[in-house]
């Protein structure tokens, strides 16, 4: 696996976000939002710039400092492209940056993307038709809600095998996590990442996903918490701060600020995964031999 500073084929420089796990003041909030529908017209995100404008705002207002832009992958590839991702962030971000308002707080738009895990997507990955975050070795990786297919393994598995390291986007919805979290742990010490919604631990998506997201996070299943934006306000708005508390009254607020701020910032910089791993458990290695029980 390449370092920081090298480039995969079809991938583009990234912004540096500069060592934000040691910077993070330990009175403000800063979060890091790794998983937000926010760019116009290529999902079921807003409609227009101006709605992705608003979006961005209220996550500022409410202490967010750097969005990934994640729109879903089959969209893009289906209807759009990802040279048109990359100019709405940069459109979005000039937007931002023309409300010159003394003390409005302007986020910073990173363009990534919402990989549904689909057999193909290894090689969409390969010929520069589905994104990592930031342009990093990390990919938002979402598996089914209602099950988990046969080919969703042998897909994860070819991802890490290219050398990346899926993200997997909010777990705490999938059924079958929910009824047997273990199976979640088994994919996490392979050398996966898992990202939960703020909005499952207030319990916007359901109990079901909300007991799952309150026993991943309780069993230290969970590395990021992202909003998951797909409008200014509503049950999917930008607002974490409710979910930080949340999440502060359930593990402590050192481990919700490696949550919401420290872990997000280092998974941009492109950090090694390794310090992110369970110490004990499955090898990459023991993933690639095990075989569902459902099979």
């Amino acid at each position: 696996m390449g370092g920081p500073g090298r480039l995969r084929p079809g991938r583009q420089p990234r912004p540096v976000i500069g060592n934000r796990a040691h910077a993070i003041s330990t009175h403000a909030l800063s979060f890091i939002d790794l998983h937000a529908h926010i760019l116009p017209g290529l999902d079921d995100g807003p409609k227009d710039m101006a709605e992705s404008v608003a979006m961005a705002r209220a996550a500022a207002a409410d202490g967010t400092s750097v969005i990934v832009a994640t729109p879903h992958q089959r969209d893009v590839m289906l209807d759009s492209s990802v040279k048109k991702v990359r100019e709405l962030v940069d459109e979005l971000n000039a937007a931002l940056a023309q409300d010159t308002t003394a003390g409005v707080a302007v986020p910073r738009i990173l363009a990534g993307m919402e990989n549904h895990v689909e057999p193909d997507l290894p090689d969409w990955v390969g010929q520069g038709k589905a994104l990592t975050i930031n342009g990093t070795r990390y990919i938002l990786a979402e598996p089914p809600v209602t099950g988990l297919p046969d080919y969703v393994e042998a897909v994860l598995t070819r991802l890490l095998a290219k050398g990346l390291v899926p993200v997997i986007a909010h777990p705490e919805r999938n059924v079958i996590f929910q009824r047997d979290p273990d199976r979640l742990a088994r994919w996490l010490r392979a050398g996966m990442l898992c990202q939960v919604t703020a909005g499952a631990l207030l319990g916007a998506q359901g109990p079901e996903a909300k007991k799952a997201a309150e026993t991943f996070l309780r069993r230290g299943f969970v590395h990021v918490i992202a909003s998951d934006m797909h409008a200014a306000g509503g049950t999917r708005s930008p607002a974490m701060r409710a979910a930080f508390e949340r999440a502060e009254q359930a593990v402590g607020e050192g481990r919700a600020r490696d949550l919401f701020e420290a872990t997000p910032a280092q998974l941009l910089d492109d950090c090694p995964a390794e310090g992110f791993r369970p110490r004990a458990g499955l090898t990459r290695r023991s993933l690639l031999s095990w075989r569902p029980p459902w099979r």
